[in-house]
């Protein structure tokens, strides 16, 4: 009997030590749903108040004008109307800085303008070669990568030079060309050899780089150092230090003060440049906590008769590095929408300001 009874006890403990363990991982994956819904919520209440203040606020050179005493331009003054030179005590800028959610400080948000991205829909051989050639691509490489890239989105089954069209694709049983221009920056990795190239890709992945918005003209004041590289030539990396804090400082407002701080000419590129954001942003989410990202694409639709705005796409991304989060200044964030009207309306949360 004592055999029996012992190997009686011995299944029992292995029976509740297996029900420990499987309450154990339940508990878990419980709480990483729970906490994964409770970001998709922040997510979805930041949408809310972006579209909100988008649409109450005025767009500058700046960024968003979310600040006290909006100054508005002088009707008479021909400039400062075509420059949309509003201004406030304090602006969101378009250029991915990270700020605290006032409205949730655990999380931060960036915002990065599609006008400041290499817009893989409208992108030309020339540019795209010298973005390509900021992360050390080899020539011949980047002949292949342009025209794969024009054969993927263009209308025709011709094959370029160095491109593939739907035989390509069939021999090697991948998905063929859509020819039609794509909807998100990531359906490139499905172009042969744009998926072998995962330096581009981890870079993006850290800072957005790429758009597949219908976003026209660059923007100076939004570039990430790679995008401005390509997209100004004749930049060197002495006169892009110098743009890159000057900006940070006092964004373009025109292209003569973006030729004075960058020393680059560029006279037959005037309608190229466009110093206010786009109406298309691509924003990053992170949770300051575990560094676990979400990326949404936003579109604002003024002329649509249905919605006025739009998600192009949205993802999770992997966590972000511990010493990016540590960067941010708990002290600038970016304020909810209450506070902004507060500001505007000369009232305080402890009543108006007199």
């Amino acid at each position: 009997m004592l055999p029996l009874t012992l190997w009686i006890v011995a299944i029992l403990g292995l029976g509740i030590a297996g029900i420990n363990a499987w309450v154990s991982t339940a508990v878990e994956n419980s709480r990483m749903l729970q906490h994964r819904a409770a970001t998709d919520l922040t997510v979805a209440n930041f949408r809310n108040e972006l579209a909100y203040l988008l649409a109450t606020r005025p767009l500058t050179y700046r960024g968003l004008e979310v600040g006290q005493g909006l100054k508005r331009p002088d009707r008479l003054d021909f400039q400062a109307v075509t420059s949309a030179t509003y201004e406030s005590a304090q602006a969101i800028a378009f250029d991915n800085r990270p700020y605290v959610l006032e409205s949730d400080p655990d999380f931060l948000v960036q915002i990065q303008d599609s006008r400041g991205l290499i817009n893989l829909n409208s992108i030309t051989g020339p540019y795209l070669r010298r973005f390509l050639s900021e992360f050390q691509v080899p020539d011949n490489y980047r002949e292949r990568l342009v025209d794969t890239l024009a054969d993927w989105i263009d209308e025709d089954n011709m094959t370029n030079q160095s491109g593939a069209e739907r035989d390509a694709y069939e021999r090697v049983g991948r998905l063929a060309p859509t020819n039609t221009p794509m909807l998100n920056p990531f359906e490139a990795q499905s172009i042969l050899d744009w998926d072998t190239i995962p330096q581009i890709w981890e870079a993006d992945r850290k800072q957005p780089l790429f758009t597949a918005c219908a976003a026209g003209a660059f923007n100076p004041n939004t570039a990430p150092e790679a995008v401005m590289m390509a997209y100004v030539v004749g930049m060197t990396q002495e006169n892009l230090a110098e743009v890159m804090r000057h900006r940070t400082d006092k964004p373009f407002r025109n292209q003569y003060e973006f030729a004075q701080s960058s020393a680059v000419l560029t006279p037959n590129e005037a309608f190229f440049f466009a110093f206010l954001p786009a109406n298309c942003m691509i924003v990053n989410v992170t949770d300051r906590s575990t560094g676990e990202r979400v990326r949404f694409s936003f579109s604002l639709l003024p002329y649509s008769r249905h919605q006025p705005w739009q998600v192009d796409y949205a993802f999770r991304l992997p966590p972000q590095e511990r010493d990016e989060l540590d960067r941010a200044n708990p002290e600038i964030t970016f304020p909810a929408p209450e506070t902004v009207y507060l500001r505007e309306s000369g009232d305080t949360a402890a009543g108006r300001v007199n």
